[in-house]
């Protein structure tokens, strides 16, 4: 059926391309007769498309599953990769600030440590 075009004036280009071939020995008079030539072969043709659909549904992908049964294998197994990365996280912030933050806290710590405890010469009890 073209865009364009409307049942009635498919049906009658059907029914003289229909009559065009006479050599074949057969002649469609009545409209009704193409009409429902037309209608069957549209059931035959949905039918068709509607079991592609169903055939294409069926298809599925099934993934293979696998069952641990050391539990406790694979909790170490966990806890190493978890370690690892913590050791490798720590290296690569310890490149990053190449320890002044620690560096820093010790001072820190000396410093507080100098103000608390005065030296103090117990000869002459100065400080």
């Amino acid at each position: 059926m073209k865009p364009e075009e409307d049942m009635k004036e498919m049906s009658n280009r059907f029914t003289i391309a229909i009559n065009g071939l006479k050599y074949y020995g057969k002649i469609y008079l009545n409209e009704k007769v193409v009409i429902g030539y037309l209608l069957t072969h549209e059931i035959r043709f949905n039918k068709g498309v509607e079991e592609e659909k169903v055939v294409k549904k069926k298809v599925g992908i099934a993934l293979k599953s696998t069952i641990n049964e050391d539990n406790e294998s694979s909790e170490e197994v966990d806890e190493e990769k978890e370690m690892e990365m913590f050791a490798r996280r720590f290296k690569r912030f310890m490149k990053s600030n190449k320890g002044i933050i620690f560096q820093k806290m010790e001072e820190l710590k000396l410093e507080s440590s100098k103000k608390k405890y005065p030296i103090i010469c117990y000869e002459c009890k100065k400080s």
